[in-house]
């Protein structure tokens, strides 16, 4: 398959917006309620559990899918890479949804997944650790994602999985660019804090 091409259908792939779908089946608009993010986890607190874990798992699985079906298809690592970094805008620049999306953590996860299940399940760890230990999550997100590029070169790993990590870490930085404003002001809530917060809903 050319290289180009699986690289545009990756970002179409990337693209569907399975966070804005499944809540419209309970006749719910992520993009107005809640924190108004096109994501799995405000579909869980606009729509539920059930239509937050059906779009959570949409969003992981097209970063899973892009990355293993460029992998069978033989494509050269660095092009995998690409696909999995369009996938990635995909999700947080929907062509679907006027170039808008969501903040592309789940498609990252995803992606990590397909490229090296073990190392994703390492990663998710820690992350959830230090979510535990400093009961921040997106701050927590950014730092495991700073990280793993670094930890990739210590690793051995290709240039071209080191390039992804960046990649993504650069993307969840633009995405989460006002969550870290927020954090670095003193307004952004602990995780405890904004679960009670939906639990009260």
């Amino acid at each position: 398959m050319n290289i180009f091409l699986s690289i545009f259908l990756s970002y179409l792939l990337g693209s569907i917006p399975f966070s804005h779908i499944f809540p419209k089946l309970k006749g719910k608009d992520v993009s107005k309620a809640g924190t108004k993010n096109i994501g799995a986890t405000n579909a869980l607190v606009v729509a539920g559990p059930v239509i937050g874990f059906l779009s959570w798992l949409g969003d992981v699985g097209k970063g899973f899918l892009v990355v293993y079906l460029a992998q069978r298809f033989f494509l050269p690592y660095w092009a995998v890479t690409c696909c999995a970094l369009a996938a990635i805008i995909g999700h947080d620049f929907s062509i679907f949804l006027k170039f808008k999306g969501g903040k592309g953590i789940a498609t990252t996860g995803g992606a990590l997944i397909a490229f090296d299940p073990v190392l994703a399940l390492i990663v998710t760890l820690f992350w959830a650790m230090l979510i535990l230990i400093w009961r921040y999550f997106i701050p927590a997100t950014i730092i495991i994602l700073g990280f793993l590029p670094l930890a990739l070169v210590i690793l051995g790993k290709s240039s071209a999985f080191v390039s992804f990590a960046l990649g993504a870490f650069v993307l969840a930085l633009y995405t989460h660019r006002e969550d870290l404003k927020r954090f670095l002001s003193g307004q952004e809530l602990k995780t405890s804090d904004a679960v009670n917060k939906f639990i009260k809903k």
